[in-house]
């Protein structure tokens, strides 16, 4: 006796391709994207573009105002000349006055010792002949005694003044003028890039901002802080989707599984492209989540068609499916054919007498498609089950 209400239902088995994928709600951000840097601390003097225009090669983006840098090189022009002209100093040293008036000094002091050394030598013997006092000549041998001492004395200096232009004064002169040079040439450097231009072609976007930030669009007149992020430019053919995925689902990700990307602004467009990447460590914001940890994951998009590519933005939501599965061959039952749960499930078999057998099957994958079976059943079986019959309408 037919159950009231259903009918039934059959299919032959037969090898088919069967895939099976999951859905992620994300968004469409900038994948090869070229970052765009402030060079320089200074104010905004000129813009030259909008967030989410498209920007070619050389373009002028952001003109930056040269007061303050000006300060700065004319401050490391002149530590640079005093740097040099100190490093000159200890480099020519040995011919340089100070040491000059070193030689000067020693040779006098040695000049008037052997100066009275000639005299003490015709004192003694006038004074050998009785022809002058005893104490002329030994006024003669302290005058000696002071003069050795100041000949002693200015040697001394000689050799620590001649010392000052070598070792560790030399090699510091070198290094304050080396450091001299390179802050010169930095600073330099950034006068020549007071104009930011764009590098490549595509769509510059606004900088990435943190959960507890407010990404803001930079003004005439505000201040920008060496190495901050003035925005990003997205390559031309360069989109991804970035979206979040659960714990439970992260395993299943790898990269290099292809996806497919849609979106209520895309007209009907169906983008394709593959997981780039997934992040490694869960995102920082579970409490938001209720505890349950996020990952953050990327998907490349193909390039797209010119006409595609007018159409796609930066920010615009997107639904991304990913085939986590794929097979070209295997046998595929719907559904409401699969009775019982693993390791119990069955499939009704329709015998070549008519009898109807339950038969236990070893299930895989699940999708809208259906259910695949990986054993239990052959290609040319006939499964049947019973659905909700549809209500005819009276003619």
């Amino acid at each position: 006796m037919p159950d009231a209400g259903f009918e039934e239902q059959s299919l032959v088995l037969a090898k088919r391709p069967f895939s099976s994928s999951i859905t992620f709600a994300g968004a469409i951000v900038a994948g090869d994207a070229v970052a765009v840097f402030a060079p320089f601390d200074g104010k905004v003097k000129t813009i030259g573009f909008t967030y989410g225009d498209r920007v070619v090669p050389g373009q002028m983006l952001v003109e930056l105002d040269l007061s303050d840098l000006q300060k700065s090189r004319n401050e490391a022009e002149g530590t640079l000349l005093k740097a040099a002209e100190a490093a000159s100093q200890v480099e020519n040293w040995n011919s340089g006055p100070e040491v000059a008036r070193a030689r000067r000094s020693a040779a006098s002091a040695a000049y008037d010792l052997n100066d009275t050394e000639r005299k003490i030598q015709e004192t003694k013997a006038l004074l050998d002949k009785g022809l002058v006092s005893r104490s002329e000549y030994d006024g003669l041998l302290q005058q000696r005694r002071s003069q050795q001492m100041a000949a002693q004395s200015a040697q001394d200096d000689l050799k620590s003044t001649l010392a000052r232009g070598q070792g560790s004064n030399l090699r510091v002169a070198r290094l304050e003028l080396i450091n001299a040079r390179a802050r010169y040439a930095e600073l330099h450097a950034q006068w020549a890039g007071a104009v930011v231009r764009a590098t490549a072609a595509g769509i510059i976007v606004r900088p990435p901002s943190g959960p507890s930030q407010t990404a803001t669009d930079i003004r005439v007149g505000s201040s920008l802080n060496r190495g901050a992020l003035i925005g990003s430019i997205a390559r031309a053919g360069g989109l991804a989707a970035s979206f979040r995925i659960d714990e439970g689902d992260v395993n299943q990700l790898k990269p290099g599984m292809p996806v497919t990307v849609t979106g209520a602004g895309f007209g009907g467009a169906a983008l394709t492209g593959s997981i780039f990447s997934v992040a490694g460590e869960a995102d920082s914001n579970a409490a938001a989540t209720g505890g349950k940890a996020g990952f953050t994951a990327i998907a490349r998009l193909d390039p797209l068609p010119a006409e595609q590519a007018q159409q796609v933005r930066i920010g615009m939501s997107a639904n991304i499916a990913i085939t986590v599965y794929t097979t070209p061959s295997a046998l595929v039952v719907p559904a409401q054919a699969i009775s019982g749960v693993a390791p119990e499930s069955k499939v009704a078999v329709r015998n070549k007498d008519g009898t109807t057998s339950q038969v236990i099957v070893q299930i895989g994958r699940v999708s809208p498609e259906g259910v695949e079976v990986l054993s239990g059943v052959k290609a040319g079986d006939t499964v049947i089950w019973k659905s909700v019959a549809v209500p005819v309408a009276a003619p």
